[in-house]
Parts: structure tokens; sequence; C-alpha cells
């Protein structure tokens, strides 16, 4: 009898043991996960601004009368305008860490001209605030799709005319890289009457 009963508490204490042991494993996969997620934005962030850079550098060192930015990602591996010799901007054209993708999001301008990348993943990052200056941007945002690594020159980011549209990550049910029609802001002040100016 006392021996039936000793078998009871040794088989409770192994179902106590494993749940104890799972749960410890459960909480050191989720300390890894997070570890790996952080390291995957650190790299975003490192490529996403090598992408900015060169696409920054192949305007500055266009030649002259020639400015414009690339009108694909190969031009920054290879830029042939010059004549004296072939530039080099990218070193590769790299995956996206958070995809494992190559199949970036583009910001163009009306004409096509390529001004900044962006990741098509639509999770949730755990970095939301701390950022660099270049980055500031990226505080508070829902999803890395929001992380627009763009080309910070006047001509990257123009006031658009009326009617014109350049593309853009989407923020709402329009769908990664739709086109979001952007208008210079309009005056909200009010009319002043005659006694009141």
């Amino acid at each position: 009898m006392q021996n039936g009963k000793y078998k009871g508490f040794v088989y409770v204490g192994l179902l106590i043991g494993l749940a104890v042991i799972g749960i410890g494993l459960s909480a050191v996969s989720e300390v890894w996960s997070q570890s790996r997620q952080r390291e995957r934005e650190e790299e975003l962030l490192f490529i996403g601004n090598q992408f900015r850079q060169a696409i920054t550098r192949y305007y500055l060192e266009s030649p002259r009368g020639k400015m414009r930015f690339p009108m694909s990602m190969e031009e920054l591996l290879q830029d042939d305008r010059s004549p004296d010799a072939s530039r080099r901007y990218l070193r590769r054209l790299y995956v996206d860490p958070m995809t494992n993708k190559a199949d970036w999001g583009e910001i163009r301008l009306p004409g096509g001209q390529l001004v900044g990348v962006y990741s098509q993943s639509n999770d949730a990052p755990l970095k939301v605030a701390e950022f660099r200056l270049r980055d500031k941007d990226f505080a508070d945002k829902a999803r890395y799709s929001e992380w627009v690594f763009r080309s910070a020159l006047p001509a990257a980011n123009p006031i658009l005319s009326p009617n014109a549209s350049y593309s853009t990550p989407a923020t709402s049910s329009q769908g990664i890289g739709a086109s979001t029609s952007l208008h210079p802001p309009t005056s909200t002040r009010p009319t002043l009457g005659p006694r009141q100016r």
C-alpha cells in the first residue's frame, strides 16, 4: 500500500517537474526569439541606411547638368554615367532581414527616380524609441513597412503640385506600395471681415 502511494507521489512529482521545465523552455524560447528580432531590427537599420546613403551619393555624384536619382537598384551597383569610370555605391543588393527576400518596397518620384526603400514586413517592431537622429521618424511606428529609408536631400522630398503623386508605403487598407496622392497643405486661416482687419 505504501509502495503504491510512493509511486503516486513520484508520478505527480515528475509531472510537476516536466511542467516547470516546459514553462522554463517556453520563457527561454521567448527571450531568444525577441533577441533574434532585435538583431534583425539592427540589421534592417544598417542596411536601410546603406541604401539611403547610396541613393544620396548617386544624386550628389551625378555628372554636371544631369542631376538625378537612380532609376533602378542595379544602378547603385554600377553607375556608368561618367565617361571616365564606372562607380559603385553599394557592395551588393541586400536582402531584407525581416522577410529574408530581396523584394524591397520602393519610394519613387513621379518620373520614376528611386529615392528610398522600405521593408515589406507588416510585423510590429520591438524598437519604438531611442532611434538615431537620421531615423527619428521611425519612433512609435506600428510596423516595419513604415520605416522608410528615404534620401534626405530636398530633391528627394519635393512639394508636389496638385494631382501629382509618388509611391509611398500605405498606412491604410490600400496595401503596401500603393500610390498615394500628396497635395500641398491648404490654408485654413479664416477670412477677416472689414472690421476685423
